[in-house]
């Protein structure tokens, strides 16, 4: 059965999608709908903790796009992250960041950003809302700043 089970999720591809800095920039600019990007990786604790608060989220703003980015080093890609998420069972796009020098991407998610983690970004196109948190947030937090994304 466990052969099985693999081959399916080999036949599926990875959950995990790998993105460069150039391509996150660019769906970054491309969305055309109220987007939650929230950075993450596995090892760390309080990002694993949030997940959950996001989820719970998506569930509520459907109209919202959530999509997890990985920041896991690339000996995580993709086998330790697709386990990951389909543990956990996340239900919004997961991206890999294909880059681990934040330096090089860290200013296309917000200007004051280091790379720390977790954070969030918030962006609303239609009404060139972008809002970017740093830190973890509780479920209500999430879920006010997402309600606030579509005021």
């Amino acid at each position: 059965m466990n052969v099985f089970v693999f081959i399916l999720a080999m036949l599926a591809g990875p959950a995990v999608e790998r993105v460069s800095p150039a391509e996150l920039e660019a769906r970054l600019a491309a969305t055309d709908s109220p987007m939650v990007v929230n950075l993450w990786a596995t090892w760390c604790g309080p990002c694993v903790e949030e997940l959950p608060h996001f989820e719970k989220a998506s569930k509520a703003f459907p109209g919202v796009k959530f999509v997890y980015l990985s920041l896991d080093l690339d000996e995580a890609y993709p086998r330790q992250i697709d386990s990951f998420v389909n543990r956990i069972g996340l239900s919004g796009e997961v991206w890999w960041m294909a880059e681990t020098n934040a330096n090089k991407f860290a200013s296309l998610i917000d200007a004051s950003w280091k790379g720390s983690l977790p954070a969030t970004l918030f962006l609303h196109p239609g009404k060139k809302s972008r809002k970017f948190v740093q830190g973890a947030m509780d479920e209500g937090a999430v879920m006010r700043e997402v309600a606030m994304l579509l005021k």
